[in-house]
């Protein structure tokens, strides 16, 4: 019984910690009162998907985030890629100053 448990956890601990760590990043961000609007986005297809996008409708900003565990495996031209399918949803925002990070558990 110990034995299946123990492979049951080691499988899913990765996908787990990731998403424990995005949730991190969003409570640490509305903690700081830095964006007026903080929250993931996905299309509708499941190909894109966005980790945490932070918006400033104050400072005209919207913050791109791309979270991982290991920062070695944050890509951020994937990111603004992602982010090109957002504003085909979304063009009223693509006047926005933009950036785009990666964050991970060196960031914690």
């Amino acid at each position: 019984m110990f034995d299946e448990l123990r492979k049951l956890i080691l499988r899913d601990y990765e996908v787990f910690s990731g998403i424990a760590l995005e949730r991190y990043f969003h409570a640490k961000f509305i903690e700081e009162h830095s964006y007026s609007h903080l929250g993931g986005w996905w299309d509708r297809k499941g190909d894109n998907e966005i980790d945490l996008i932070g918006e400033n409708e104050f400072k005209g900003t919207l913050d791109f985030f791309e979270i991982k565990r290991d920062s070695r495996r944050i890509d951020l031209n994937v990111l603004q890629r992602k982010a090109s399918a957002f504003f085909n949803q979304n063009p009223d925002l693509q006047s926005r100053t933009l950036t785009f990070s990666g964050l991970s558990l060196q960031d914690m």
